[in-house]
């Protein structure tokens, strides 16, 4: 295993990669609470099938399942990031856009943790845009 500076990049640029490579698992994706949410919030809106927590004495991996990918076009997605572990970029409620018309997600860090954009334009709390996802 190797450190990265950016685990939550790391772990959306595995998923995109295994999409483009046609693979259906991603394996050995160390664990955190972080990343199980982003894997929720995925997994809610149809980006992953699935993922499962590996224990390993003191320390936990993830296994992402991930769909077949029928038509590459639709299939793959793509990822803009925002927030950098260098650079946060922080966002207004009010200037929040809806991804593709709302029809994919914005990841946004709040004070009551991670939600797609548009909820959190709703409940117009503001904080941390991490990643647009389409």
């Amino acid at each position: 295993m190797t450190y990265v500076n950016a685990p939550i990049h790391d772990l959306l640029i595995r998923i995109k990669n295994a999409y483009m490579a046609r693979k259906t698992v991603v394996k050995w994706v160390v664990f955190s609470n972080f990343k199980i949410k982003i894997l929720e919030l995925l997994k809610q809106y149809g980006f992953v099938k699935d993922f499962e927590i590996i224990r390993d004495g003191n320390k936990g991996f993830i296994t992402v399942f991930l769909k077949s990918v029928d038509n590459p076009v639709d299939d793959i997605p793509e990822i803009k990031f925002y927030s950098k572990p260098s650079r946060p970029w922080y966002i207004s409620y009010k200037d929040i856009k809806l991804v593709a018309g709302g029809k994919w997600i914005g990841i946004i860090s709040t004070s009551q943790w991670l939600m797609p954009a548009h909820v959190a334009k709703k409940k117009k709390v503001w904080w941390e845009l991490i990643a647009e996802i389409y």
